[in-house]
């Protein structure tokens, strides 16, 4: 995966709420695409065909979604209602629609048709979450209109074909990233060449523009997803009870499952009261939903920059015969603190810790490269990392050459 050009100051404005670490390696997310998508009965009987009101997950799912929602009450700075610009927020003020930015952040063209399926497979996606909402808790819409309104090139013949219909933007970053310009949209779809993994938050989603355009006629773009699901407040989530596939768990599944729908769900029946939604009112007491915009422009992470600072810990050792680090590794805890544009996640050295053994077996070959996983829970791959790197916990399922 190629290093981007993410300087810390931009960082600075990450509320680390959403989107993992594990969300940047893609072979987390390949893990799973060999896997052919599955519809069950069961699975389309918790959808609502008519009018549900209160809080009635599946007993199966109620023990799990109580997790999730303490972890975001634990963790999240303020606690979940803090951030007030979630695609909820959004939704609400524009009374049932989002206008989405695309930021193409390639040199390659994009043809008029591409734009149009683009468009068409961005709403398609959006709808898998949000067939979750109609009918359900008083939610006042029974359709979102999702509509890509512009694009941001770094130059305006890359964009083949008519543009009618679209505002083109033409203006870059700090870094060189085509930007939109503000209050002209709510979110952003940015699609960067070479990323393996991505990006979610209020702003929007970042993927890679080759998955991406590889992936336009697949039924699920999972990646895409996933960071949906960031823009909507939710989070990754290593261990609810019972519950080990869903799209919010990085690299576990295809789709949008029953408890992914529930925990959508769950963040609108919490809004909805907070905010008093549910009876028509679309009066929010958040930002404008221009106010995404200043932070679309601007790429966060939850991994390190390739401009930050290097560590200066040794190489990475070879591992011994059995696929197991012969050392100990840096591991790290997460702060939080909330700045004007969100809050900063703040690595901090804690206790060295010896890897958990790969269980595949690895006996050496390529090192893992940076962003690459190197161990963890079920991890059948490298354990190495290449010169310079370290490798470095991030929870007993991951750990990650930085």
């Amino acid at each position: 995966m190629r290093a981007f050009a993410l300087s810390a100051a931009l960082l600075s404005g990450f509320l680390t709420c959403t989107s993992a670490l594990s969300d940047l390696d893609g072979s987390v997310w390949k893990n799973i695409e060999s896997k052919v998508d599955s519809r069950s009965i069961k699975r389309l009987s918790n959808r609502p065909v008519k009018r549900q009101s209160g809080w009635s997950p599946p007993s199966e799912l109620s023990t799990a979604l109580t997790e999730v929602w303490s972890h975001y009450e634990s963790t999240y700075t303020g606690g979940p209602f803090a951030e007030t610009n979630w695609g909820w927020h959004q939704i609400m003020k524009n009374k049932g629609s989002l206008s989405i930015c695309v930021r193409w952040d390639s040199t390659a063209s994009v043809t008029e048709a591409q734009r149009t399926q683009t468009a068409t497979k961005y709403a398609e996606q959006y709808e898998k979450w949000f067939t979750w909402l109609y009918g359900f808790d008083g939610f006042p819409y029974s359709a979102i209109d999702v509509k890509i309104v512009g694009w941001a090139v770094k130059d305006k013949s890359l964009l083949q074909g008519s543009t009618d219909g679209i505002t083109v933007y033409t203006e870059l970053d700090a870094d060189g990233v085509p930007m939109c310009t503000e209050g002209q949209f709510d979110h952003s779809l940015w699609l960067t060449d070479g990323l393996e993994g991505g990006f979610g938050y209020t702003w929007g989603q970042q993927v890679g523009r080759e998955y991406f355009m590889n992936n336009i006629e697949s039924e699920n773009i999972h990646i895409l997803l996933h960071e949906m699901g960031h823009t909507f407040g939710l989070d990754d989530y290593w261990t609810p009870t019972g519950v080990t596939n869903f799209i919010m768990l990085a690299g576990s599944a295809m789709e949008v499952t029953d408890f992914d729908g529930w925990m959508f769900r769950n963040w609108w029946y919490e809004l909805a009261q907070k905010n008093n939604w549910s009876s028509g009112n679309t009066d929010s007491t958040g930002s404008p939903s221009s106010a995404s915009s200043a932070v679309a422009t601007t790429p966060v992470a939850t991994a390190p920059a390739a401009t930050a600072p290097a560590t200066t810990a040794a190489p990475y050792p070879t591992t011994t015969p059995g696929g197991s680090p012969a050392s100990t590794v840096r591991t790290r805890t997460r702060t939080r603190t909330r700045s004007s544009s969100g809050a900063v996640e703040t690595p901090t050295q804690a206790t060295p810790v010896v890897p958990a053994p790969s269980q595949g077996g690895f006996q050496g070959g390529m090192a893992a490269k940076k962003w690459g996983q190197c161990g963890g829970i079920g991890h059948s791959g490298s354990t190495e990392c290449a010169e310079g790197l370290e490798c470095v916990q991030q929870n007993e399922y991951y750990f990650q050459c930085l």
